[in-house]
């Protein structure tokens, strides 16, 4: 089925149950659904006119992009992520790149719309999900006349259903292409792996464009509220989870830290939480076992990829804590068990399966797994080789299955869980008329798990000031792909061929770590 069409069961079975809560907005799932059939009869109206499915959504957290998501699905339509943290020509060709057909656009992002109808050839429909707009209708006037049960057809389960960015912040991209069939599998996942039912209240702060709006989907499907932050600020994160008496939340491990940190943190009252999920990058075993002192025994780690979906795997209270309270240290430190519906294997370069203890990559077997790359079939080819999806991951099994992940086999970058590729970085930083050659890694670092390091070699006789090329690189490429911290060396470490050694520069950072990611 779709993934609208359990979320139909829930509004039947919960009608009156809360659905969202978005600042002073409160509804409940017969509202969530009238809307979501509403959005399904206007797009299902655009495409009888000749509108093609590729449906773009600009958008900050906000609780309309779910009943999008929603809509979207019911009309056998796709929706197309963009990440409101890349700059307007990076989601313009990433949008392009995805032959966008309608862009729904938050006001926040009305000054880019232009910008966005310069550069996208296939969109000829631009609605304003908040509020009327010069550049096309607010979402409520464009499906006025809509608001009636939204006939509903037997699905294909192949039909495509989103295509996610896989670069996170970087572009551009290749687009991971899901199903309805992958996109049914992960919400009955997420939905029982992380133990919701009707009555879970869970906080979103993460973009509701990515992982996070996954997650929420999962969640729906039981009759679980969602309560919608713009993003992440401590004080008002702690404060609702009080408020709201919050059972699920989900945070990047950088979020975690700067909760723990916060004064208020203390004093707040987390007797509501069930289920407190850290993803999207890996966490230091440190400061996850600091969470659960804080927090409590509901601490979840989960994995997943934007290939496979989520989880892959996950780890629960009852994998790390002994019956005496104490931590088990080698569950700690792993990723977790592969999940119900997922098959993990560990797979050297031939295409053999490894047995415990031996390190190789992280490859997947699942429902979950995506279609392919659009428009990219050589590149889907290579990353299902020997029947499995190749993570590029590098893991190790234990004899209790658990998988832990040791290293990277790509040439990306994890920071504050956004992935984020030198390849962009060095090419910037190479353009400086100062700059003879750099190489671009990410580091270790407490807060981020990782941070972007730049290592640079300049011409001869040539001065470079680090603070100047960190602005450089945030006024061209933003914040996050920014380094935090630039050193200059005499020579770059170079093969006898003259190609830059970047494993050496890393291994100069990674040396004395238990892992490299």
């Amino acid at each position: 089925m779709r993934i609208a069409d359990y979320f139909d069961g829930a509004a039947a079975q919960y009608p009156a149950n809360l659905a969202f809560v978005d600042g002073d907005t409160r509804m409940d799932f017969a509202q969530a659904q009238k809307t979501v059939h509403a959005i399904a009869n206007a797009l299902t109206r655009e495409k009888q006119a000749g509108t093609g499915p590729h449906v773009a959504i600009y958008s900050p957290n906000d609780y309309r992009v779910t009943l999008l998501h929603l809509g979207i699905n019911l009309a056998d339509m796709a929706w197309l992520s963009v990440h409101i943290k890349n700059t307007v020509e990076t989601n313009a060709e990433v949008l392009e790149y995805f032959d966008a057909d309608v862009v729904f656009f938050h006001s926040h992002f009305e000054s880019s719309v232009p910008q966005l109808k310069a550069r996208l050839s296939k969109a000829r429909l631009y609605v304003c999900i908040d509020r009327a707009s010069e550049h096309g209708p607010s979402m409520e006037e464009w499906m006025a006349d809509c608001w009636r049960p939204f006939r509903n057809e037997q699905e294909n389960p192949e039909t495509v259903s989103f295509l996610q960015p896989t670069g996170g912040t970087t572009g551009p991209s290749k687009g991971a292409v899901h199903t309805h069939r992958t996109l049914e599998m992960m919400g009955l996942a997420v939905s029982t792996e992380f133990d919701v039912t009707a009555e879970s209240r869970h906080l979103v702060i993460a973009p509701l464009t990515h992982a996070a709006g996954l997650i929420v989907l999962g969640l729906a499907v039981r009759g679980c509220a969602t309560i919608v932050l713009p993003g992440f600020d401590a004080e008002a994160v702690l404060g609702t989870i009080e408020k709201e008496r919050v059972t699920h939340l989900f945070l990047p491990p950088t979020a975690v830290y700067a909760l723990m940190a916060h004064p208020r943190s203390k004093t707040t009252d987390f007797s509501s939480l069930k289920c407190f999920i850290v993803g999207a990058a890996p966490i230091a075993p440190e400061k996850f076992k600091e969470a659960v002192r804080m927090f409590g025994p509901v601490m979840y780690e989960g994995f997943g990829q934007t290939e496979t979906l989520i989880p892959i795997l996950v780890k629960r209270p009852s994998d790390y804590l002994r019956s005496d309270g104490s931590f088990d240290e080698d569950a700690v430190r792993a990723a977790g068990k592969p999940v119900r519906v997922v098959r993990v294997g560990i797979m050297d370069a031939e295409g053999k399966l490894l047995p415990a203890g031996e390190r190789g990559e992280i490859v997947v077997r699942s429902s979950m797994t995506m279609q392919g790359y659009y428009k990219k079939p050589e590149d889907t080819a290579a990353a299902s080789t020997f029947g499995w999806h190749h993570t590029s991951d590098v893991g190790v099994v234990d004899e209790r299955g658990f998988v832990t992940i040791v290293d990277r086999m790509k040439d990306m970058i994890v920071s504050g869980g956004f992935n984020i590729f030198p390849v962009e970085i060095e090419k910037l930083i190479q353009g400086h008329p100062a700059v003879l050659d750099c190489i671009v890694v990410g580091v270790p670092d407490e807060k981020w798990g990782e941070a972007v390091k730049a290592v640079v070699q300049l011409k001869p006789e040539q001065t470079l000031d680090e603070a100047e090329l960190i602005a450089l690189c945030k006024d061209q490429l933003g914040s996050v792909k920014a380094p935090k911290t630039v050193e200059f060396w005499d020579t770059l470490p170079r093969s006898a061929v003259g190609k830059l050694l970047k494993k050496d520069v890393r291994a100069k950072f990674w040396g004395d770590q238990w892992r490299a990611v």
